[in-house]
């Protein structure tokens, strides 16, 4: 135990490495097991890989915070406490993996294949600091998994004890002591953003109209999340005809629904991480106090609700459509989406710390579960389509109810 001395304080007080730790552990402790209840061992796979690139970008965020101190300098036993964290971590994603496998029967190649992302991810964040800010884009790549494994079903032997090698060479360069310039404006901006946009390239300018329409919220989420919003359908439609050329018949489109309501907990993951930021936000001219600032927040949150109402209506859509879902699906999918999202957003203000956005998350647990279990009553032809529309359809206004009433509850620091 001597070796994980002082990972609390390094890992789960700075609320960069403790954010993604906190959602590795919920989607270990809590999505796994539920997907495993749902008698679908793929996605509890995927669950797992999610897990995985969240511990992967813990430590990436971690490397770069020591390149970015003086504290390697001061201290000459830092750099090989926090590699001894970092190996623990590794250490602790392996075992859970091959328990998974041995135990629950889940396919050994979703932690093998995210495990090697991850060391991916982690070698080009050393290479370039900047590349952390490609951490949402490593989360989204875990969907090519499944059909991958499918491809390739050698993966689910090999990825693994590939991983470890690579893992394993990453580790003797990883921790080098030179102090790098690029590491702190990452280090600095991450503190403020949460590590969660990507850079301002060319092809992300069409969500600029949006951003300043959801205004103030966008300050917060910045682009990445809009750009996900607006992009999930095209993704959608890709994974989902790599699916049917695999020759698969499980749609996904509950795990749709979660991602499309996660997007509203990560404005309030990222409002969390720039409260330091907000004091200065408010002498702009655009707000007369804490009060107006709240009011131009709760309206930006309704205009983000709108968005994502829109993109779960295309994405549902495509997946109903090639997948041969009865129709009422697709609305069900965007009521369940809205009142999950409308909950976000609602119980969001209330976040001040890690500990509170990462509980959020579990949020997704009632929308994902509801569709799901909805196209399996679907499939067997036990369901009453009105009874599910009505109760998801009465479930949405409650939300936006909730909205209002929580609209001046932001929590100022």
């Amino acid at each position: 135990m001597n070796a994980l001395r002082g990972f609390w304080p390094l890992w789960c007080r700075d609320i960069g490495s403790a954010s993604f730790i906190g959602m590795a552990v919920i989607f270990v402790l809590v999505f796994v097991p539920i997907a495993l209840l749902l008698k679908r061992p793929e996605e509890a796979g995927f669950m797992l890989a999610f897990s995985m690139i969240g511990l992967s970008t813990a430590i990436a965020w971690q490397r770069n915070r020591l390149h970015a101190a003086e504290w390697a300098l001061v201290n000459p036993g830092f750099v090989a406490l926090v590699r001894g964290h970092a190996r623990f971590l590794l250490g602790a994603a392996i075992g859970v993996t091959l328990l998974a496998w041995l135990l629950l029967d889940v396919p050994l190649g979703y932690g093998g294949l995210a495990l090697l992302l991850g060391a991916l991810f982690v070698r080009l964040c050393m290479y370039r600091p900047g590349s952390f800010y490609l951490s949402m884009i490593a989360f989204f790549s875990l969907i090519l998994i499944e059909p991958l494994l499918g491809t390739v079903p050698v993966l689910n032997i090999v990825s693994l004890p590939l991983a470890l090698l690579v893992w394993l060479w990453l580790d003797r360069r990883l921790w080098g002591s030179v102090w790098q310039k690029d590491a702190v404006s990452i280090y600095c901006n991450g503190m403020t953003t949460g590590g969660f946009f990507l850079p301002s390239w060319r092809w992300l300018s069409f969500t600029r109209s949006v951003d300043a329409r959801l205004f103030p919220l966008s300050y917060f989420g910045g682009p990445a999340i809009n750009a996900a919003l607006v992009l999930m359908p095209v993704l959608v439609l890709l994974v989902s005809l790599l699916l049917k050329l695999k020759g698969s018949e499980i749609s996904f489109i509950h795990l749709w629904v979660q991602f499309t309501v996660m997007m509203s907990a990560m404005i309030h993951w990222t409002r969390a991480m720039r409260w330091r930021s907000t004091d200065p936000l408010l002498m702009l001219p655009v707000f007369a106090g804490w009060q107006d600032f709240c009011q131009h927040f709760y309206r930006a949150q309704l205009r983000f609700l709108w968005l994502t109402g829109l993109s779960i209506t295309l994405s549902s859509f495509i997946s109903v459509t090639l997948f041969d879902l009865p129709l009422w699906i697709w609305p069900l999918a965007v009521l369940a989406t809205l009142w999950g999202s409308a909950l976000s957003l609602a119980f969001g203000v209330f976040c001040k710390t890690s500990l509170h956005t990462t509980a959020l998350m579990l949020l997704m647990i009632f929308p994902l579960v509801t569709v799901d279990v909805a196209v399996r009553l679907s499939e067997k032809g036990s369901q009453d389509p009105l009874q599910w529309l009505a109760i998801n359809g009465v479930l949405v206004p409650v939300a936006l109810l909730l909205m209002y009433i929580t609209r001046g509850r932001l929590p100022r620091n």
